[in-house]
């Protein structure tokens, strides 16, 4: 690896750092500066209660509670409320995000990592299934349709790949718990899949009883996210792959004497992996964040069920948690697909 290649890591690095710099900053400032300024309070002076959004949701939070004074005095003391926002509470929010230290949820009064941590297994079950497999799926079918090219089973994988894009995965989910849930117990007397009415249970430890209704309680979720993600990806890369093969190098193959398949496999596909990377780098953060509509309407017990409760709370901690994480993951993945991109392909290195 060349001393350009190095440089250009450590840059690319850097950069993507400050971008995660800017992203925590700007989150900081929607959430906290421009509430207060709006309500009519200094930034640059100790915030009145009355001004601040987030001490009225602790508040809110203890509403009848007793305690409820010195749990807000705790909650003030720790995230630095009593402060004024510039440069206090900027530099509390920093040193606590950077150390990972999101603090107690403001309403389960448990530490914000360990809620997010206990809902991480269910978030991954659904997710890395749920992404992973469209694109497997897509790429296969996008091959499969490119060999096929003006052929019924070409206009069959377009057509249904364009029907698969437009359905959106609760959609197909609600179809799923209707037809093959609902009825077959209403008239059959027979559980083909559960309703959502019994969630699977949150815990750090799932016994064997537990583990069976989840893989049962998972099928249609996960049946929905693949019929419904599958076409963006089949979609997608089969325009990449007929958009390569009418370059002239494809031409040039084909005058050589090559089959298809030979061209197709080490000439084309190659050249569709920069596009490609790139993609993944911006859909597997989703993984954590995931889907809030088909968790809330499958009862599911995920980071986006969590993450949309506590921007309805104003679970301020949570909230700060959730993004850090969200805005850490995709800073990252899109770092690796630069790293990937250089390394598959030399004509994107620096010279």
């Amino acid at each position: 690896m060349t001393n350009k290649v190095l440089k250009y890591i450590a840059s690319r690095g850097i950069s993507m750092f400050l971008v995660y710099f800017v992203s925590l900053t700007l989150f900081f400032f929607f959430f906290r500066i421009a509430p207060v300024v709006i309500g009519g309070g200094n930034p640059l002076a100790p915030v009145k209660a009355s001004f601040d959004p987030l001490i009225a949701a602790a508040g809110s939070a203890m509403q009848g509670n007793p305690s409820g004074a010195t749990w807000i005095g705790y909650i003030s003391s720790l995230y630095g409320f009593d402060k004024p926002l510039i440069p206090d509470q900027l530099i509390y929010f920093y040193k606590n995000i950077f150390t990972f230290n999101f603090g107690n949820s403001l309403y389960t009064f448990r530490p914000v990592s360990y809620e997010m941590l206990i809902r991480l297994p269910y978030t991954l079950v659904i997710y890395v299934v749920g992404v992973l497999a469209p694109i497997l799926l897509g790429y296969s079918l996008a091959i499969y349709s490119v060999k096929s090219r003006g052929k019924l089973v070409d206009l069959l994988i377009t057509t249904s790949s364009l029907v698969s894009y437009v359905v959106p995965s609760y959609v197909m989910l609600l179809l799923i718990y209707y037809f093959l849930g609902y009825l077959p117990k209403v008239v059959l007397g027979v559980k083909i899949f559960p309703l959502p009415v019994r969630s699977p249970f949150i815990s750090d430890r799932l016994n064997i009883e537990e583990l069976f209704y989840l893989a049962w309680y998972v099928l249609p979720i996960y049946i929905a996210l693949i019929l419904t993600s599958f076409g963006q990806w089949a979609y997608y890369l089969r325009q990449l792959l007929v958009s390569e093969s009418e370059k002239d190098y494809v031409f040039s193959a084909r005058a050589v004497g090559y089959r298809e398949d030979i061209i197709l496999k080490r000439e084309i596909t190659p050249n569709i992996r920069p596009p490609l990377i790139t993609s993944l780098a911006y859909t597997i953060p989703t993984i954590f964040g995931g889907s809030i509509v088909l968790e809330m309407i499958a009862s599911w017990p995920g980071i986006a069920t969590y993450a949309y409760n506590a921007m309805s709370l104003g679970d301020f901690p949570s909230i700060i948690g959730f993004y850090v994480i969200s805005s850490m993951l995709l800073v990252i993945s899109i770092f690796i697909a630069d790293l990937l991109i250089i390394l598959l392909d030399p004509r994107t290195r620096p010279r």
